[in-house]
């Protein structure tokens, strides 16, 4: 079964066809790239990034890139995935207007969503469009799958830490493989593991305010105590064999944040399904932060150690 990674979209085609080649070239592993995710920087629905990091791009640019990623044979999915259904002061008239312009216009592959109720929105207007669920919905047991099934879920995308609660996914695989949903992990995931403060802090973004006091606390944490990295929820691209074995398929590469000429080292090394160097070249790092200045973790040092 061929594996399946989705990138982050930064709105950049020089750095797409990039990827493209690379995708060519590394085919004999059995890994490609082969979806982006993105969402205009500011809608009227929040999303899981602060505005002010993501690169400003109008509808109509988004529809007109849209094409040109289809025309690449790549699936395009478009995010919808604050936690909140609806923010303070806005109409629910605008919110369905929104949702009429991403069905009717820009046409993704698939919608990545948080809140149910929106799910149920998106299901009862366009009955065909794959729902992947999004990890913010913070799917970490196999029971959590149950509210979500009346939407007939094409994806989970679960929660960070269960990329090391072993035991999570197995049940999580299991019955996903039962329904018939894919489930997806993170590779480049950096947040601090178990962190108390995520639902907040995406609460906080998916209303569009400024999460720097968020990225200050958990920067501090890795700058000062580089062991809470390691204990992080990111797979090494030697590692995703393992999760193949254990029935995965799907992959996500995070780092919407960061700038787009940072992407194709990550995705040479996923397809290659390995790195020579610092690891945290490959993660997903508040890049204000710097941290290769700081931080060097030898990834091939890691080799062999527990993946969890």
């Amino acid at each position: 079964m061929k594996t399946h990674i989705e990138i982050p979209c930064h709105w950049n085609k020089a750095i797409l066809d990039e990827i493209i080649a690379q995708n060519k070239e590394d085919s004999s592993n059995n890994i490609f790239i082969s979806e982006l995710y993105g969402v205009l920087p500011k809608g009227i629905l929040g999303h899981g990034r602060s505005q002010s990091t993501l690169s400003k791009i109008s509808p109509d640019e988004a529809i007109e890139f849209r094409k040109y990623v289809k025309q690449k044979g790549i699936k395009f999915n478009y995010l919808l995935n604050s936690p909140q259904f609806i923010e303070k002061g806005t109409k629910l008239e605008e919110v369905i207007e929104y949702i009429d312009w991403v069905g009717n216009e820009l046409k993704p592959d698939a919608v990545i969503i948080t809140s149910y109720e929106l799910m149920q929105i998106i299901r009862n207007k366009f009955k065909d469009l794959p729902i992947h669920i999004s990890t913010i919905a913070r799917i970490s047991k196999e029971k959590d799958i149950e509210k979500y099934l009346d939407i007939n879920p094409e994806r989970i995308i679960v929660q960070h830490d269960v990329n090391r609660n072993f035991e999570d996914l197995k049940e999580i695989i299991k019955r996903g493989q039962k329904l018939e949903i894919n489930i997806e992990l993170m590779l480049t995931e950096s947040c601090l593991r178990r962190c108390s403060y995520m639902q907040d802090h995406y609460n906080l973004v998916g209303i569009g305010k400024d999460d720097k006091l968020f990225h200050f606390k958990c920067n501090k944490e890795k700058v000062l105590f580089p062991r809470e990295i390691l204990k992080s929820n990111f797979i090494r691209p030697e590692d995703i064999s393992f999760y193949e074995g254990m029935g995965v398929n799907n992959f996500k590469i995070t780092g919407r944040s960061k700038k787009a000429e940072w992407l194709p080292l990550v995705t040479k090394a996923y397809l290659e399904r390995d790195f020579k160097g610092n690891i945290i070249r490959l993660l997903g790092i508040d890049p204000n932060i710097n941290a290769e200045k700081w931080i060097y973790i030898n990834n091939k040092a890691l080799n062999g150690l527990p993946t969890g």
